[in-house]
């Protein structure tokens, strides 16, 4: 321990190789989770875990050496090693997401608890986010955990006391849900989900009441030059649905690595 606490180069290389591990889990555990709540299936956390991996098309059992993260990917060059369909980038994109982040944490808190922590929470975000721009969805299985993990670590004070993560989990829920009503009744139509007021509550849970100017700024603002760089580019059309989620989840990480 004395010596990977000694060695950056050891810990921020195991970093990598870490996130590249959880990077291909998640990978799997979003595709999943995403297939089941597009289809309104009831689906326990066991059955969304277990079970080989298999090539959707095909569903021919992946063998060990097509699991690894980013590489089999490449070697394959993006395709089904038996029937020949063309894999997602999404997999190797997320497993390369997940390595960056987890060394962008231990790069700047080390492998310390505060580090861990945030790596966990870096994880999580990235499974919404995910999820969020495939399904327009924020599932209860994620937000709800990811505020109650935020609670507990504050009842040891760890990011902000206790008394302001629950001011903070009940502000952030109740401004979008105002927010939500104000815009419904202005307009009739419905501008976000339920699941933003929730994972809006759960940045509120870890970081306090007072960090939520900062997250609403940088998410509204994120949101408003991404949508308008994508529209210049012809990808999105501005009546289409924007998820949110992915630009709470910059507000969320802004205090991470910027807090105010």
């Amino acid at each position: 321990m004395s010596l990977l606490l000694s060695s950056p180069a050891l810990y921020l290389s195991l970093s990598i190789l870490l996130g590249l591990i959880v990077g291909s889990f998640l990978s799997m555990l979003t595709w999943r989770m995403g297939q089941a709540a597009a289809q309104n299936l009831d689906v326990t956390w066991l059955s969304l875990v277990g079970g080989r991996s298999a090539c959707p098309n095909c569903d021919k059992t992946l063998t060990w050496h097509q699991l690894v993260p980013v590489f089999s990917w490449c070697v394959q060059r993006g395709k089904c090693a038996s029937c020949q369909t063309s894999i997602s980038p999404r997999y190797p994109l997320i497993e390369l997401s997940c390595a960056v982040l987890t060394l962008a944490v231990i790069w700047q808190f080390g492998p310390t608890a505060q580090g861990i922590y945030y790596v966990v929470f870096g994880w999580m975000l990235l499974a919404m986010v995910v999820i969020d721009i495939e399904h327009h969805l924020l599932l209860d299985q994620l937000t709800l955990p990811l505020m109650w993990l935020g609670l507990l670590i504050n009842t040891q004070a760890l990011i902000t006391p206790l008394n302001e993560a629950v001011w903070g989990a009940a502000l952030g829920y109740l401004l979008l849900w105002t927010l939500y009503h104000v815009f419904l009744f202005l307009t009739g139509k419905e501008g976000m989900g339920y699941g933003d007021f929730k994972l809006l509550a759960a940045l509120g849970a870890w970081f306090g009441w007072s960090a939520l100017p900062q997250i609403i700024l940088v998410a509204s603002l994120s949101s408003l030059f991404i949508t308008l760089g994508l529209w210049l580019l012809r990808r999105v059309s501005l009546q289409a649905p924007i998820p949110f989620g992915p630009y709470l989840a910059l507000g969320g990480l802004s205090m991470v690595f910027i807090p105010a």
